[in-house]
């Protein structure tokens, strides 16, 4: 029997009620330079300059309390800081970058320490409230994902991005989708450095209504811009649409399998 509903509009925030669950993605604008260095303060790192500090996805159980949430601040401070993670990806202008974002911003450098430059973040989401991943030899259930559904609920949002001084693009964005059989979130970490390296950190979690459970799989990839250019489909006289490696789609569909983690939690 399908789920009562209820729709949640708000200016900034929708979503809906859905059984025991609540589902909301807020959209709010980029945060204000003050904003910015309060987090660049906070990390002790310069971060990426376009932050949508207040946007969020909440995926929350309304019997128990327990949350899971994804927000550009908690994904930041799983940056890499460690003393050698600056040169994590090699490429002639990643010092220079560095150098560079510092005297731009030159009243926050004494907090500054080294940082991986790409924002690569292995972040998996916030959960609180009893929520607890533990880990599974089952992962999500794709099948029952291909089935045709009504969407009761749809969207996606940017969480952070930088184009790393003109020499590629660094993306952290969600979608979130609900059926009337269950849920399913996809956040993306997207990196892409150019003439040197692609990677993809994706986090997905599964719900289906009236399971005790949530389950979520976290893959990671990365490929060498040479290994993915030569998928690109040859045009006449042997040119290459060199702008597909500018579409996240197209490097998603060429990159080598991932390598899979699965995990479980319980809802109380």
């Amino acid at each position: 029997m399908p789920l009562d509903y209820e729709k949640i509009e708000t200016d900034c925030v929708g979503g809906l009620r859905i059984g025991d669950w609540e589902i909301t993605s807020c959209h709010m604008p980029i945060l204000s330079n003050s904003v910015i260095e309060e987090y660049a303060h906070e990390l002790g790192f310069n971060v990426p300059e376009m932050i949508f500090g207040n946007n969020y996805l909440s995926i929350r159980h309304l019997a128990s309390g327990s949350e899971l949430r994804l927000c550009a601040l908690d994904a930041l401070k799983m940056v890499d800081t460690s003393p050698h993670s600056a040169k994590s990806v090699q490429v002639s202008i990643a010092e220079n970058w560095t150098e560079s974002s510092k005297r731009n911003r030159s009243d926050i450098t004494d907090v500054i320490r080294p940082f991986d430059w790409t924002f690569s973040t292995k972040y998996r989401g916030t959960a609180s409230n009893g929520l607890a991943f533990t880990p599974s030899e089952t992962g999500i259930d794709y099948e029952k994902l291909m089935v045709r559904e009504d969407i009761l609920f749809y969207d996606e949002n940017i969480l952070y991005e930088d184009d790393l001084g003109d020499n590629g693009t660094s993306q952290l964005s969600y979608k979130v989708r609900v059926m009337p059989s269950g849920f399913f979130v996809l956040q993306r970490y997207f990196l892409r450095v150019d003439g040197v390296l692609f990677r993809i950190y994706d986090s997905r979690v599964y719900h289906q209504f009236g399971s005790d459970h949530l389950t979520r799989e976290f893959s990671t990839r990365e490929s060498s811009v040479k290994d993915v250019a030569c998928h690109i489909p040859k045009k006449k006289h042997d040119d290459e649409d060199l702008s597909l490696l500018n579409n996240i789609q197209f490097v998603d569909s060429v990159m080598k399998d991932p390598l899979v983690e699965c995990e479980v939690a319980k809802i109380c």
